[in-house]
This record gives C-alpha cells, structure tokens and sequence, in this order.
C-alpha cells in the first residue's frame, strides 16, 4: 500500500526518529548563580516555529530584545540540533531536543525546550496519525522544570498540519493532555498547532477547556504570515499559573511564524 503511495504521489516517504527514547540531545549554558536563586515573580513562556531552523541569528537577535529577553521557558519547533544549542548558547539557558524526522535535504526537524531553571526529566511522545502521503511523524517533547523547589510540566507541539484532517489533530492534542494528566498542578503546553482550517482553532480551545486547561494566549491574534493572510496556528495553554500579560511580536524574528508570549504570575 505504501509503495503505491508513493507511485501514486510521486511523493517521497519521510525517514522518521521511532526510537522512544531519542536520538535526545542536551546542554547547559546557564552561568551559575552568585548566591541562592529567589522565587520569580513571574515565569515567562515563549513558542516559536523557527520554520526549518534556517535564520538562527535573526531568531537570536529577537529572543534578546523585549519582550522575548524576559523569557524563561522557550518551546521550539522545525529545530536541528546545532540551532537549538547555539541559541541556548547564546542565551545562556539549558535545553533539551528531540528530532522527529529527517528533511529532504539531511537536516533534522523536532521540538526543543529551552529553560533558565533546571531539566530534570524529559521524554519524546510520538503522536497519532503520521501524515498520508510523505507517512512524516510528529511528536511533542515534554520535560519537567525545577523553578526554585516547584516543578512545572512543559510541552512542547508541533502537530500535523491540516492533511491528517481535524479530527487527526484533536486525536494528537488529547494524546499530550493525556501524557501530562498525572504529573503536577502546573502545565504549559505550547507550540504550533497548525490550525489553519476552519473550525479548528474553536474546536482545538474547546478540547483544552473541556479538559480544565487555559488558553493562555487566548486573543493574541494571527501568528503566521502566509500568502492567503495572517493564520492563528501558534497557542499556550496552560493550568495553575495566573495569566498576566500575553502577545506576539510581529518584528522579523527570521520565520513565517512570529513568536508568541505569555508571563504568567508565580504561585506564592
């Protein structure tokens, strides 16, 4: 069946990662503190869809302007390895990043998740419904942030864009609510969603409020510049961590998605 697929599409089938355990890959550029770290005020969370991992030194120059400056937890997509080490580099944050598949031209493509507090576990979900023609897998990334003594679950998303179809996508959304649902009373789960077809965006909000999460990013706008208009595909959904301030920056930042932000305040 897949071979006539292939003949069918003419389409190449995609190399995917379907080891559950990696390939994984990690550092740590934080510079150690002078004295004991406080509690935050604030935790700061930025998605961005760096779009095959292309301009890392336009994306640099925007994570080290206001308002992204601020950020403390950073959920990637379309990353390589060597990109999300020097921005974590040049950042002075630690990550960790798993590939989910391999390019057409060799390069890796997969979720990071970049911290100023530290990992101390992580994992790869391979979500439902590869794609139908290139049979591409998607996967979250998930790790737990230590913010002085309180862990945080993060997730990091990049679902299948709309040919797995709406239902697809809702399948895949569950799946990592369902992969968080017994850790701790705070969750961000935040990527790209790509909900681009009508219906999907108040279908994807709905799933997450049923399942007693905030949409965090809720009335940012489009984030996604695309030759039919602005798209809304980039979300941050979240529970137990008040909203503050939310948005996008919409300055070149080296990507068609435009990176979105939300601070939340810190449980005291």
């Amino acid at each position: 069946m897949l071979l006539l697929l292939v003949f069918l599409t003419g389409c190449p089938l995609a190399e995917n990662y379907t080891d559950e355990e990696g390939p994984r890959y990690g550092g740590d550029h934080r510079i150690p503190a002078a004295g004991p770290e406080e509690a935050p005020s604030s935790l700061t969370v930025v998605t961005f869809n760096l779009s095959f991992a292309e301009h890392v030194t336009e994306a640099i120059t925007a994570f080290k302007r206001s308002p992204l400056a601020d950020a403390d937890i950073i959920a990637m997509q379309e990353m390589d390895a060597p990109a999300v080490d020097r921005i974590a580099r040049e950042l002075g944050m630690t990550y960790v990043y798993y590939p989910a598949s391999v390019q057409v031209d060799g390069g890796d493509f997969g979720n990071a998740l970049l911290s100023r507090w530290p990992i101390t576990a992580d994992r790869k979900l391979h979500l439902p419904h590869d794609d139908p023609y290139h049979q591409r897998r998607r996967i979250a990334v998930i790790a737990t942030v230590d913010v002085h003594g309180t862990p945080v679950e993060l997730v990091s998303v990049h679902n299948s864009t709309p040919i797995v179809g709406l239902g697809g996508r809702l399948d895949q959304a569950e799946a990592i609510i369902d992969a968080v649902d017994a850790s701790g009373p705070l969750r961000v789960i935040a990527g790209d969603f790509n909900t681009s077809d009508p219906g999907s965006q108040g279908q994807t909000v709905k799933l997450f409020s049923k399942r007693n999460f905030q949409w965090a990013s809720e009335g940012v706008g489009d984030t996604v510049d695309s030759v039919i208009g602005g798209l809304p595909l980039d979300y941050v959904f979240s529970q137990g961590l008040p909203v503050l301030e939310r948005g996008v920056d919409r300055r070149p930042a080296g990507s068609d998605h435009h990176p979105v932000w939300v601070r939340f305040a810190w449980p005291r």
